[in-house]
Order: structure tokens, then C-alpha cells, then sequence
């Protein structure tokens, strides 16, 4: 006989005391029968990928692959994507076959360089889903989930494309890190005129912020349906959008913004909640782009950082003079000291990983920044893939030439810069794997 699961009922919080380290803030949570697989006693272990668009998924699909070619994926409990990183992350997730998935043949494209391929060069693909979209309130959103979904969630097909978020048989924590999407949610509350911006947190069992709440996935409405993997990798992603106060009580959200049903109103005991019918959400990266907070919420000792934001580099001395955005803003929301010398040491030539060590109130984190590798550069010159062409040739020298910061917004790809933005975040962990390995191994 077929088992029911239990509904995840609505509550204000799981963490009463955040910004407190360790493993038995985990075991607060729904996901802690999860994460048994580990069974950490101290603290966990977590991996955030940030937002940057699509060169942020191609990198970050380079540091997953050489952190399971090095056997040290399956050891994190938590992966908190945001934007582009969620693409990728999501894509990990409901991956069948991780070798292949992971997979790099060295004469064609893999998995995630044709699903990129196939959805920018094919105009006619937009205009199916276009109209293939139902028109509602969402249909900018939708579309863009659609076309996301068959980017990255291809692998099952229309199962992938159409199937609630809540589904297990989609999602496969039970072998690899726990998925959380972060998402910005864009609201008022009662008698003010300002916008309040918060973390919207969407995992397989729960969605919620930490000031409104958490319910069961399955009650969490994007307009009139429950939410679907492909709404929330599209909520994540949708760095396209603006938010202007609108009429009465509601935030009028524009571009790929999204409506979701407003899961606070009528709750007792809430601090002036929203009363609107709708919410507004967006682009993670609005708030919160390099998902560390969310692993903060639940107690993660160790944090492996990937920073793949649009971040270009101006060589100075010994550094990049790289803004480290999404990092000050992180320290800024939460009154945290923003000294100097440890910006300096992140922004250091040719150092993408940087070990930083906290304390009772913060997490060790192992810090990755997207940046140029002189090393790297050396060895990927002699791959096939960046021989100069003829134009090259006459105008650039023949020289090996690659600029990982190019634009969020650049949309056509090459394979070359698939495959060196993919083998560059791969490069980056193998040539630190005692670190790495070090690293990992003090969550226990």
C-alpha cells in the first residue's frame, strides 16, 4: 500500500536563533532525515554557487565536476544556488547518470554545452513556447522558464519540464546535497510606501522567507498552479526585472518578474505581514547573490563559496582591483566588518581560492573567485579548441586569448568559452585538491 507523505505544516520559522553554527541547527529543519547520509555530528558542510548569468552555470558546472572527480561532492550537505547558479545546480540535481552528466569528450559538445547551443542558435524554439505559453499573469516568466527548462532540465524530457518542484522522483537528495533556489521576494507591508526585499527560499519540501514563513511545497501557488522546478530556476534567474510600488498594497513587479500567491496573509503572530493577494519575486542575485545566508539559516559550519559575478578584472600591482560586490553587500546587510586586508588577500593575481577562517558566529569559508590563472592559460593554449584562426592570425598575433568576466548578458557563446570556463573552474579545484580535501574533511 502506497504511503501518503505528511504535509510540511505552515511556521514562522525552523531557526529561531540565526546566525548560530553547527550541526544540530540542521536537524531543525525538514530536510533533516537527508541529510542522515553524512550523519555530521558538529558541523555541515554547504556549497554556494552564485548568480552571473550564464557564465556563472558554465563555471560552476567546472568547479561541481572537479569537486566529484576529487570524491568530495557527495560530502556536502547543502547546495544553495542563485541565478545562473541555479541552472546548473538544478540541473545536478535530477541528474540520472552523474558521469555522464559530468562528462567533457574532447571532440564534440557534452550534456550542458548542447543545451546551450540548442537554445540559442534556434529562434524558432522561442516562438514555439511563445505560443505555446497560456497568457496570464506569469507569461513572461513562464516563457523564460520554458525556455530554461529546455536548456538544462532536459534530461527528462516533459517530466523535467512540467513536474512540481515537490516531486521526489525529480529532485534526488537522498544521494547528493539538498537543493535550495534563492529567489528575491519583493513586498510592503501595511501604511508604507517602501519595498521590503528578502530571501525566498524554494526546496523540494518547503518555500518560505525567513519574516513570512515557511509552508509545504505543494500549498506554494505561482499564480494559480504549485510551483514547478522550472518556476523556481526561472524565479532565481530572472535578473531582468524591476519593482515599483503599485496600486493599493501590491508591488507591481515588470520584466521576468513573478506573482506567487501570498502564503503570509491571514497567518497570526507575524510582524505586519503583507496583506496583498500576490507577492512580487524575482532574480536571487537582487538580494542575496552569493547564497551564503541561506546556509548561515541553517547552521553550516563550512561554506564552499563560488563567486562567479560580473566582476571584471583592472590589473594593478599585486591585484585585480576585482569590487567583490556581492560579498560586501552580504557584509553590509548583516553589520559585519568590511576590513580591508581581507579584500586585498581575495583580490590577489593569479589566488581564485582563498581559505577564510571564522568563528562561533561565522562560517570557515573556502572562497573560489572567478578570475584569470596564468597557469591555466599555459595549459589551455596547447588544447585544439584555441588555436588561433586565420583572423587571429593577422589581427591578434595567433595569441592564446580568454576573458573569463565577459558579460552576463553575452549570449552568444562560443564552444570555446563553454569549455574553457567549464575546465578553468575544474582546473582551479584539482590544482588546490589538499585544500580542497582539507577543507571538506573538517565537517564531521
Amino acid at each position: 500500500m502506497a504511503t501518503t507523505k505528511k504535509k510540511i505544516p505552515y511556521t514562522q520559522q525552523f531557526n529561531p536563533d540565526f546566525m548560530k553554527l553547527g550541526a544540530s541547527i540542521a536537524t531543525l529543519w525538514p530536510e533533516a532525515p537527508v541529510l542522515q547520509r553524512n550523519a555530521k555530528q558538529h558541523d555541515t558542510l554547504g556549497i554556494t554557487l552564485s548568480g552571473g548569468g550564464y557564465r556563472s552555470a558554465i563555471f560552476c558546472y567546472g568547479v561541481l565536476r572537479g569537486l566529484h572527480q576529487l570524491g568530495l561532492l557527495d560530502k556536502a550537505d547543502y547546495i544553495s544556488a542563485v541565478s545562473g547558479g541555479s541552472w546548473i545546480a538544478s540541473a545536478y540535481a535530477i541528474a540520472d547518470n552523474l558521469e555522464y552528466f559530468f562528462e567533457l569528450p574532447g571532440n564534440k559538445a557534452n550534456l550542458i554545452e548542447e543545451g546551450f547551443e540548442s537554445l540559442l542558435a534556434n529562434p524558432a524554439r522561442l516562438l514555439e513556447e511563445a505560443a505555446l505559453t497560456r497568457m496570464n499573469n506569469n507569461y513572461v516568466s513562464d516563457l523564460y522558464g520554458r525556455l530554461l527548462a529546455r536548456t538544462f532540465l532536459r534530461e527528462h524530457g516533459d517530466w523535467g519540464r512540467y513536474n512540481a518542484l515537490n516531486s521526489s522522483k525529480l529532485i534526488r537528495d537522498k544521494d547528493r546535497p539538498f537543493l535550495i533556489l534563492n529567489g528575491t521576494l519583493n513586498f510592503r507591508r501595511p501604511d508604507t510606501f517602501d519595498i521590503t526585499q528578502e530571501c525566498f527560499e524554494m526546496t523540494r519540501l518547503y518555500c518560505g522567507s525567513r519574516s513570512l514563513g515557511y509552508l509545504d511545497t505543494s500549498d506554494m501557488l505561482a499564480d494559480d498552479e504549485t510551483i514547478r522546478l522550472r518556476d523556481a530556476i526561472a524565479i532565481s534567474g530572472a535578473a531582468v526585472a524591476f519593482h515599483l510600488p503599485g496600486l493599493g498594497e501590491e508591488v507591481s513587479g515588470h520584466g521576468l518578474s513573478r506573482e506567487i500567491v501570498n502564503f503570509a496573509k491571514g497567518r497570526t503572530g507575524l510582524s505586519n505581514p503583507p496583506q496583498a493577494d500576490r507577492l512580487d519575486v524575482a532574480d536571487g542575485g537582487h538580494y542575496n547573490n552569493l547564497g551564503i545566508e541561506t546556509l548561515v539559516n541553517r547552521g553550516c559550519g563550512y561554506i564552499i563559496v563560488v563567486d562567479a559575478e560580473h566582476d571584471p578584472e583592472n590589473p594593478h600591482g599585486n591585484g585585480r582591483r576585482q569590487k567583490f560586490e556581492g560579498l560586501r553587500t552580504l557584509m553590509r546587510r548583516n553589520n559585519i566588518p568590511q576590513p580591508q586586508f581581507l579584500l586585498d588577500q581575495l583580490d590577489a593575481v593569479d589566488e581564485p581560492v582563498h581559505l577564510v577562517t571564522g568563528n562561533d558566529k561565522v562560517p570557515d569559508i573556502l572562497y573560489i573567485k572567478l578570475k584569470s590563472v596564468s597557469e591555466f592559460n599555459k595549459a589551455a593554449a596547447r588544447q585544439y579548441y584555441n588555436q588561433p584562426g586565420f583572423l587571429r592570425n593577422m589581427f591578434g598575433h595567433g595569441e592564446f586569448s580568454f576573458d573569463p568576466q565577459f558579460s552576463t548578458a553575452k549570449l552568444d557563446y562560443s564552444f570555446v568559452e563553454h569549455r574553457n570556463l567549464t575546465e578553468l573552474g575544474t582546473f582551479i579545484v584539482k590544482e588546490n585538491a589538499q585544500l580542497f580535501s582539507d577543507f571538506v574533511g573538517k565537517s564531521s
